[in-house]
């Protein structure tokens, strides 16, 4: 590729090189139009020839990448092609923008074909006259469909090696934290007779039920398939989270690190992040397969207008994080490919995997609106630098929960219904509710709670619902018992994170969300903050 469109190559077939300086000259004799034309024609790709963004002449693989009959486009506005007018609009601007400064330009879209199905393709485009453009351009489609997918295919396998390794971190933290609540559990039942020591026992749980919770729900961004949720992150907790997971994986590496304490927040989606930061500090391990040294620092960063950078760089506030190793290092020659969606310096075969994909932490930067930079050199390691635009935003601390009485919790006397599959939600949250002052309905399954909500919707306040269940999902379960009573007030408790669905729900007449595993507090919380809304 050559500023954006296929440069013509062929290759030197005659001894005889004086005719060869027109490529449409073979050995003395000019191609015929005739000749042209079939070229054209048999194309593997879409050719056409648009004037005043009206189609002329098209290929048959035009065509039929369309959808229509021979000939069937000749004469329509390309507006034909586009499902959505805004996209046909840019697509024009682009493409018409550049063919005026350069000549030729090229745009990724999606277009429609005759049966309303859309497909990925790429259109490049030149000018039929040199001088002027209202003569007509010809563009160039094709079909980009199938590369997406390997690329969403590639990115799911990497993202899959990332998971690895998230996992035996995660494993091990969780071990840690299980040893200790059963650590303090049989401590508890020793000092059962001491109301103190058991306090001090159960508020250590707490703490450890809290960590847990923090673990799966970095398993459950992973899990996201890759959709952005943007806030306003602190990217040294992400980067020390990130090393968390990292060192009990590989204990013969020691990692230093230096943070900027008055580091600026970003606007960014914190899984994926993360996924930027484990995949890093794991190639860096990966080239030092004995022991070695990892060095982690964060800063902030200023960019000029008249910046050195050899690419196109918004001027601004950035912050920095550079990752940096005394493995093997790189030559220039691998320096230019490590971010190509297919390279790796892995063997065929090599057990140890092929990387974790650097044009997935290289993709990532950039649709945040930030760039990488590596600097190496053989024998003498390797340091990537993240940079990313800094928010303007102030990034929100986590409110840390108050120990409070039983006494000063908020209770209630109404009816709630409580739907969930599992026995010991339905037991803990059961008691929760009576303890609260509460009546508590009990449904198993969502085909249960339209059942008892039918019979009994004048008697309850609130629904507290599930969303994964047998029978009956909690999604049909929420759609029906709004079509009894629209008003009816819905918490969606589950353990899954808020995804599209979740915030689907509460744009549809949800009342809140409650992400397990929630304290008697929370629970109470969350039931008094929806019973006393009018």
């Amino acid at each position: 590729m050559e500023n954006g469109h296929t440069k013509l190559k062929i290759d030197t077939i005659y001894s005889d090189q004086s005719n060869l300086n027109d490529p449409f000259d073979f050995n003395g004799k000019k191609l015929s139009l005739n000749e042209m034309a079939t070229i054209l024609k048999s194309s593997p790709a879409g050719i056409g020839i648009i004037k005043d963004r009206v189609l002329g002449w098209t290929n048959q693989i035009f065509h039929s990448m369309m959808g229509y009959e021979p000939d069937a486009l000749r004469g329509k506005n390309t507006r034909i092609l586009y499902a959505d007018p805004v996209e046909y609009d840019r697509v024009g601007r682009k493409l018409y923008g550049k063919i005026d400064q350069y000549g030729h330009s090229f745009v990724e879209t999606r277009l429609v074909r005759k049966d309303g199905t859309m497909f990925e393709c790429r259109i490049m485009a030149s000018k039929l006259d040199k001088k002027d453009v209202s003569k007509g351009i010809i563009v160039i489609v094709t079909d980009t469909s199938e590369l997406k997918l390997l690329q969403i295919q590639l990115q799911q396998a990497q993202k899959m090696e990332a998971i690895g390794v998230l996992a035996g971190g995660i494993s091990h933290d969780f071990n840690n934290i299980l040893m200790g609540i059963q650590g303090h559990l049989s401590l508890m039942q020793i000092d059962i007779s001491s109301t103190e020591k058991v306090q001090t026992h159960t508020k250590h749980i707490g703490r450890l039920v809290k960590t847990a919770a923090e673990l799966t729900s970095r398993l459950l961004g992973f899990a996201r398939g890759g959709k952005y949720q943007i806030s306003v992150l602190d990217v040294n907790e992400l980067v020390e989270l990130s090393l968390k997971i990292f060192k009990p994986t590989r204990k013969d590496i020691t990692v230093h690190e230096s943070y900027d304490e008055n580091l600026d927040p970003v606007d960014a989606d914190q899984a994926q992040l993360e996924q930027v930061f484990l995949n890093l500090v794991v190639n860096a391990s990966q080239a030092m397969p004995d022991h070695g040294e990892i060095f982690v620092k964060t800063q902030n960063m200023f960019i000029e207008k008249d910046h050195s950078f050899p690419f196109e760089v918004k001027p601004g506030r950035y912050i920095k994080v550079s990752i940096k190793d005394t493995g093997i290092g790189m030559d220039m020659e691998i320096q230019k490919k490590i971010f190509d969606p297919f390279f790796s310096t892995k063997e065929i075969g090599d057990k140890k995997g092929r990387g974790l994909g650097l044009s997935t932490v290289f993709g990532i930067i950039k649709n945040h609106g930030g760039f990488i930079l590596v600097r190496s050199e053989k024998s003498k390691g390797a340091c990537f630098e993240v940079c990313l635009p800094a928010s303007n935003n102030i990034r929100i601390k986590k409110v840390v929960e108050k120990s409070i009485t039983f006494d000063q919790i908020q209770k209630g006397s109404e009816t709630i219904l409580l739907v969930d599959d599992e026995e010991e939600i339905i037991n803990v949250g059961k008691n929760f509710l009576i303890k609260l002052g509460y009546k508590p309905i009990i449904a198993r399954n969502g085909l249960e709670a339209v059942e008892i909500f039918k019979l009994y919707k004048d008697e309850i306040s609130l629904v507290v619902l599930d969303l994964i269940m047998p029978v009956m999902s909690g999604k049909e379960a929420f759609s029906q018992i709004k079509e009894m009573q629209e008003n009816a007030k819905i918490l969606v408790s589950t353990g899954y994170a808020v995804d599209d669905k979740v915030e689907g729900f509460l744009n549809q007449g949800c009342h809140g969300f409650l992400q397990k595993p929630f304290s008697l507090n929370e629970f109470a919380r969350a039931l008094r903050t929806i019973l006393d809304k009018k």
